[in-house]
């Protein structure tokens, strides 16, 4: 997101909403969870579809002050992600433009996973929701990687960058 606020998170819902239709952002995130930050303060924004015609897209629930479990999958996630940006290395998040984040997902979300009968995140979410799935990915820029070509550390990015032309990272 452009920037941290909480017009940023309801237009970044907005554009998901919109790429994939009012039923399957339902059917997708029919409930969000989230922490007490600053961005995600305005949950009538976040809660309200910008479909015409349409009610909530999605409930908001905020987790309790660090209570990090009450979210695990996040969690989780952002363990997996510190894998391709480990702390100390001198490169922020607010470095990257939306095509890193993409391939650095792409990534993570094409790893098998244990908790998920060693399915990769990208492969169920297509299995679960089918081209509504797809949409969901398009919109977000990902695609599944082929297992033989997975790169789980700062590469990844780099190799996207490289291919847009970018300097590396570091």
């Amino acid at each position: 997101m452009p920037e941290r606020s909480s017009s940023a998170v309801a237009a970044a819902l907005d554009m998901l909403e919109t790429a994939v239709g009012g039923a399957a952002f339902q059917r997708m995130f029919g409930t969000i969870l989230t922490d007490n930050g600053p961005e995600f303060s305005d949950w009538r924004s976040i809660e309200r579809s910008c479909l015409p015609g349409a009610g909530a897209r999605c409930r908001v629930y905020y987790c309790d002050v660090r209570q990090s479990q009450q979210k695990g999958g996040c969690e989780r996630n952002h363990v997996e992600l510190r894998k391709l940006l480990p702390r100390g290395r001198g490169i922020s998040f607010d470095d990257l433009v939306p095509a890193d984040m993409a391939a650095a997902m792409s990534q993570l979300n094409s790893e098998p996973r244990p908790s998920m009968a060693f399915m990769a995140p990208a492969r169920a979410l297509v299995a679960a929701y089918g081209e509504d799935g797809r949409a969901l990915m398009d919109a977000l820029g990902m695609e599944e990687v082929p297992y033989d070509d997975l790169l789980l550390d700062m590469e990844a990015i780099n190799r996207a960058g490289r291919e847009r032309g970018d300097k590396p990272l570091i």
